[in-house]
């Protein structure tokens, strides 16, 4: 098959090759309908999109999450997988995603939660995007890479239960009817490994952002020992109202978190936590995205969650 350039480009549009150059640099001199008529065209004839110096630019997509915790640790192993690649990563608002058409792009990586964010990708013809803990849709060449909730939570429970607490209590930082429709499946994994453990009612000991836990006291009266948070910086937060609430960590209250990078370790006690792989879900994601640019096989990716034993839990006697 005889390989696309950018003088045929150029031809097929009826523009000079310059101005084909002009579009790949992202050269903002250029016409928007030149520029979406030469993406277009660019798109269906196959032709490999790059930059004048050889280099793949990538979307990385944010959304209504925050910042901090989780967001701002994946990103950080992105930009870093994507730079390794000697590609270049843009930076872009889920709100903004329809003017991903008109940018010299080979796909995009979406932190963003928004499950609406796959019907207005759809509209984007041609572009692979890679979602992450948000499920996909291959029709519209949309791949997920995610870290099982299921049995990250479930690994979480059975080291509670092997240190002694029977009776344990899910705190989260998501809103009650946000928490079970997560793709991770955490939630699900939590009460399906309590249950199992003869507790026949979990969802008595879960608490959310807007049913928030009655106070750790009156949780050790109703024979709650022991508590894992989710959300990567919900940890800290709870340890905190336990200290306030007169209680130690783990003498009196056993904590589990999520793990959150250079502060989990560093907290009084160290946490035990439940630790999301943000590298390999950055390189699996990376790798995914190229597969699909290039058309060739590829699957969704579920990725481990990692147990990482500190100071923050004690045995029952």
């Amino acid at each position: 098959m005889k390989k696309v350039t950018v003088r045929m480009i150029g031809a097929a549009v009826g523009v000079s090759h310059s101005t084909v150059s002009r579009v790949l640099n992202n050269d903002p001199r250029v016409h928007p309908e030149t520029r979406d008529l030469v993406l277009k065209t660019m798109r269906q004839m196959g032709y490999r999109i790059e930059t004048g110096n050889g280099r793949r630019t990538v979307a990385l997509i944010l959304g209504n999450n925050r910042m901090t915790g989780y967001v701002s640790s994946v990103l950080e192993k992105l930009l870093f997988a994507l730079r390794q690649r000697g590609m270049r990563a843009e930076l872009v608002n889920s709100g903004d995603v329809e003017l991903l058409g008109s940018r010299a792009i080979v796909g995009a990586i979406a932190l963003a939660l928004e499950a609406e964010l796959n019907e207005r990708w759809s509209e984007l013809q041609n572009l692979p995007l890679v979602r992450l803990n948000s499920p996909g849709c291959h029709r519209d060449t949309i791949y997920s890479v995610r870290s099982d909730g299921d049995a990250g939570m479930k690994l979480a429970v059975n080291f509670l239960l092997r240190h002694g607490h029977r009776r344990i209590a899910f705190l989260s930082d998501e809103e009650y009817r946000h928490e079970p429709e997560l793709f991770s499946g955490r939630f699900h994994g939590f009460c399906e490994a309590m249950r199992a453990a003869g507790e026949r009612e979990p969802e008595r000991f879960s608490f959310f952002r807007d049913y928030p836990a009655p106070g750790f006291r009156n949780l050790l009266d109703l024979g709650v020992t022991a508590a894992i948070c989710v959300g990567e910086l919900h940890g800290a937060i709870v340890a905190r109202k336990i200290h306030e609430e007169g209680l130690r960590v783990p003498e009196e209250f056993s904590l589990l978190s999520l793990e959150m990078p250079r502060i989990s370790e560093n907290l009084t006690p160290p946490h035990t936590t439940l630790s999301q792989d943000f590298e390999a879900l950055a390189e699996q994601a990376v790798c995914l995205l190229e597969a699909l640019i290039d058309h060739r096989a590829a699957s969704d990716v579920s990725i481990p969650y990692r147990l990482i034993e500190r100071r923050s839990v004690s045995f029952m006697h």
